[in-house]
């Protein structure tokens, strides 16, 4: 009898965790996307591109926000297209090497002014001091 109660809270336990995370993936899903405000840096899709790009918000008018990008192009982009900069030492991005051409790399470190960093590329380990504006998240 103790090995059936045992297994029987060993079940409800297991159906409780099962419940909890389906609960707690609602939430998740149903969560809005951040809102993002002038001031707020971003990536975001240039054009039609699948890649996202950094910048900063610049203007906002209901769900239309006008970003302007560290390569110094402006575009303005549907809200929910848009998410908060999240790169740091250690990300994966791609950048434009010398040749026109993207390469993937990852962040050794990015300076404090939030433009300036290490890359390292992947395919040939060349290390190289670059900025944002030079660089793109992958998708």
């Amino acid at each position: 009898m103790h090995a059936t109660l045992s297994f029987r809270r060993a079940a409800r336990l297991k159906t409780g965790r099962a419940a909890l995370a389906l609960v707690l993936a609602s939430l998740v899903i149903a969560t809005p996307a951040a809102a993002h405000d002038v001031g707020d840096w971003v990536l975001a899709p240039w054009h039609d591109s699948a890649q996202t790009f950094p910048g900063v918000v610049v203007g906002k008018s209901g769900s239309a926000l006008t970003i302007q990008f560290d390569d110094g192009t402006r575009e303005t982009r549907i809200s929910s297209e848009v998410r908060t900069f999240d790169w740091q030492a250690g990300s994966s991005i791609e950048c434009q090497w010398s040749d026109g051409n993207w390469y993937s790399a990852t962040i050794r470190w990015l300076a404090s002014d939030g433009l300036t960093m290490q890359i390292r590329y992947d395919d040939d380990g060349t290390v190289e001091r670059t900025n944002t504006g030079k660089c793109r998240s992958p998708n």
